[in-house]
Formats: structure tokens, sequence, C-alpha cells
């Protein structure tokens, strides 16, 4: 009794092939071994002759005359790929890029502008702000009017405590 074995995809794949006469000379012997010793491979040979006897005896269907132009002209166009920068989304994103890119540049700007002015620009209230306590006292300044006066009331120590003594029982 012949023992079944089981037919590779490839010897499966080349069947239809024998049928049609597109194989080479080494194949259709390699597959006519085949058939002799496997009823499997015999079997679907069988199968796939009684299969194209079918399909002759079926109508053919007419095609149109420019089916052939049509289904070229659809081919050659799948084969041509529209360029990256062509699409659509691509295009899209390049706009909003550059606006962002314009965007971060005016906010850069913007930051630098107000750091360079807060930096380097002084306000004339910062200078009355560290001078305040003089501000403060500048009634007093005026009537000591030189400061050699007051180098002079410095290096007399007791007329200086006198003068702070008094200024004490005016101001109670």
């Amino acid at each position: 009794m012949e023992k079944l074995s089981r037919l590779t995809s490839e010897d499966r794949d080349n069947l239809p092939a024998y049928l049609d006469g597109e194989l080479d000379e080494a194949q259709t012997r390699r597959i006519e071994s085949l058939l002799v010793q496997n009823s499997v491979a015999r079997n679907d040979v069988e199968l796939l002759s009684k299969t194209y006897d079918l399909l002759d005896e079926l109508e053919r269907p007419n095609a149109p005359k420019d089916f052939v132009e049509k289904t070229l002209a659809t081919a050659k166009l799948e084969q041509i790929k529209t360029p990256l920068s062509d699409q659509p989304w691509f295009q899209a994103t390049q706009k909003v890029g550059i606006l962002l890119s314009w965007t971060v540049a005016f906010i850069l700007a913007a930051v630098a502008g107000f750091l360079i002015t807060n930096r380097f620009v002084t306000d004339g209230s910062d200078k009355l702000v560290r001078e305040l306590p003089v501000i403060q006292n500048l009634d007093r300044y005026d009537e000591v009017q030189s400061v050699e006066f007051l180098n002079q009331l410095t290096a007399e120590k007791a007329l200086l405590e006198e003068m702070r003594k008094a200024t004490r029982h005016a101001q109670k």
C-alpha cells in the first residue's frame, strides 16, 4: 500500500504551472516523478484539471475596448508617488510650523526686551526710594548749610552732646 505524504507549499504552487506548461524541464520532471509516487499530488492535479475544464465551459466576458488602457493608466498612477512636499497634510503642517516659529520668536523678543529694559533702564523713582532718608531730613540739612560745620561739630564732642540734649528737650 502506498504511503500518503503531504505536498510542500512549493510543490502545490507548481501544480497549476505544470498543467499550463509553464515549468522548465527540471521542474517538470520533478512534478512528474512526484505524481508517480504521490496519490495526493495526482488527486490535486486531477481536481485542478477538472476546474480548468469547467472554467473553459463558461462564457467569456467581453471587456470594453478601453479596459486595457484604463487598467494600465490606473497601474501607472499607483506607481507614481506624490512627493511629500505636495501632500496636503505636509503643506498644512509646514504653515503651522512657520506660524509657530514666528510666534516663539516674537515671544522670545518680547521677553528679551523686557529683561533688558528692566535691568538697564533705570526709573527715577528707584533713586528716590534709595535716597528717602536724605529726603526726609532735607529740612535739617538745609539748616546746616555746609559739611565743614558738621565736621567741626563732630570734632567737639561736648558741644555735640549739648545740642543733642537741647533737641531732645525741644521735642518733648
